[in-house]
């Protein structure tokens, strides 16, 4: 790197929009023995110092990792503990690593996603899994397009375990939610998010959902019962590609096929909601960005250009996925998707966590 784009302090004016005249001075450099000879620079507006490691993806790590391998292996069934294995580190890197590629996708989705506008129709439903224990079941929220199985927008809530439970069960509950309960309208307030994500994107849209009376809740106290034609699919209906909930079903499907973490009656399930949804996000970026939309018939779109987004802007920004550093204040995230780049998901039973200082540049 000749020169620095920006200059990382995000209250500098210099961080959005740098002037074309000389706005850093180079001064003097490091050695690493991770990165080896590093260029120093000084921001003559803030007086800030950083180096080409400030835009690096490997910002401040110790010890340099295969990102493309870590993708492979997550969208492959892999576990955090085969991931460790592979690559002969800890789980606690791995974890560390996922969330840097994380943050990654979480900007390119959003600088991709607001290029398509919802044009088509839309298909909504909840996918549950759980986290930390199976008294905390999760359900996530999954807004796809109904043609094209793009994922639009997804978030996170966690559910008051439900179902048919033994005595000891419910005292155990019971025992748990003393020490922290899910709230009784999660899923109701978790689609509000979807049906204002709509609405900022859209004027009026087709909306494709089950008979959850939540969904029916949302959206007549929500503002949008004129711009959202809300049509309700029986889920007992026969999950075929003639379904209206095609999208979400194959969503499902595939989630639960190709995730670790969230295969039915497994030992790797998630236990910290933040990480549980970094690696959820990975996994859109290749399902919405690389997958092919179909396999047969000579087809070589991808989901996301059949929702409309041109394949040159999708590859502009994925270039350098595995090794840019992606910045909060250079994004467009919001509600959910910035309280997970700041790592605010509340993981049940669980205190809150430390979130490193560069992550909320």
């Amino acid at each position: 790197m000749k020169s620095p784009p920006f200059c990382p302090n995000a209250s500098c004016p210099n961080h959005l929009s740098p002037p074309q005249s000389r706005w850093f001075w180079k001064a003097g450099h490091y050695s690493s023995k991770v990165s080896g000879k590093v260029q120093r620079f000084l921001c003559l507006n803030c007086s800030h110092r950083f180096s080409t490691q400030s835009f690096s993806i490997d910002y401040y790590v110790k010890r340099t990792i295969d990102y493309h391998l870590i993708d492979t292996q997550l969208r492959s069934t892999g576990s955090i503990r085969d991931i460790s294995r592979d690559l002969s580190v800890s789980t606690a890197t791995v974890i560390n690593r996922i969330s840097r590629l994380a943050h990654n996708a979480l900007a390119a989705h959003a600088a991709l996603c607001g290029i398509t506008g919802h044009q088509e129709e839309l298909v909504a439903d909840g996918f549950e899994s759980y986290c930390v224990s199976q008294y905390f079941p999760n359900n996530i929220t999954l807004l796809a397009g109904k043609q094209s199985q793009y994922l639009y927008f997804a978030n996170y809530c966690t559910l008051r375990r439900k179902g048919r439970m033994t005595d000891e069960q419910k005292h155990r509950r019971a025992r748990l939610e003393q020490r922290w309960r899910a709230d009784s309208q999660a899923v109701r307030k978790a689609f509000d998010e979807v049906v204002h994500h709509i609405r900022c994107r859209c004027d009026a849209a087709v909306l494709y959902t089950d008979e959850k009376s939540e969904y029916v809740r949302s959206l007549r106290a929500s503002k949008a019962g004129k711009s959202i034609s809300h049509v309700r699919i029986r889920s007992t209906l026969p999950r075929t590609v003639g379904n209206h909930l095609f999208s979400v079903n194959y969503l499902d499907r595939e989630i639960r096929k190709d995730c670790a973490n969230h295969v039915r009656e497994t030992v790797c399930f998630s236990r910290d909601v933040n990480n549980c949804m970094e690696r959820f996000w990975v996994y859109v970026v290749y399902h919405n960005y690389r997958k092919r939309y179909r396999i047969r018939h000579g087809e070589t779109r991808t989901h996301a250009e059949v929702a409309g987004i041109d394949g040159g802007a999708v590859r502009s920004v994925l270039r350098g996925y595995y090794t840019r550093r992606s910045f909060l204040s250079k994004t467009s995230l919001t509600g959910s998707m910035k309280r997970l780049w700041l790592r605010q998901l509340d993981t049940p039973l669980a205190a809150v966590g430390h979130l490193p200082k560069h992550l909320a540049a």
